[in-house]
């Protein structure tokens, strides 16, 4: 497997698939893809994408740090799932946050992810929420 950085673009149709299947393609392009210093990720196996995620240069009035980001739109092929798939993708994710000098990532997480997330030192900061279309949802954040 070989993760890269990808345009925003080549993440739209694993988003679609794994996380937002009701909604269309031109929904995919979201707030904060382009910004500057926003940055994507993607795992390849056998020249097949099968994994991505996106760190956006998105401030969250909620928590502490001079520079956030927040990880979103994290999707993983079924078939690659619990591989440890996700775990390599966050890691390289944090590695360039680092180099980056950000402080602090966070996210809405899915309340299947948390779990995942908790493992890897993010922590839930408030109540559920419920994103509509989408399901109940927890933000979470780790600091740098």
């Amino acid at each position: 497997m070989r993760i890269r950085f990808i345009p925003s673009n080549e993440t739209h149709e694993l988003r679609q698939r794994v996380l937002r299947p009701a909604q269309t393609i031109a929904e995919m392009e979201w707030t904060f893809d382009r910004a500057e210093g926003s940055f994507h990720l993607g795992t390849e196996k056998d020249d097949e994408l099968i994994a991505i995620a996106s760190f956006l240069r998105e401030p969250c009035e909620q928590l502490p740090g001079k520079l956030q980001y927040r990880l979103r739109g994290m999707a993983i092929t079924a078939e690659h799932q619990g591989q440890g798939v996700g775990a390599a993708l966050l890691r390289s994710g944090l590695e360039h946050l680092h180099q980056l000098k950000a402080d602090l990532v966070w996210c809405n997480a899915r309340e299947g992810a948390l779990g995942f997330y908790g493992k890897k030192g993010f922590i839930a900061q408030g109540s559920a929420f419920i994103i509509e279309g989408i399901g109940l949802h927890h933000l979470m954040y780790r600091t740098l």
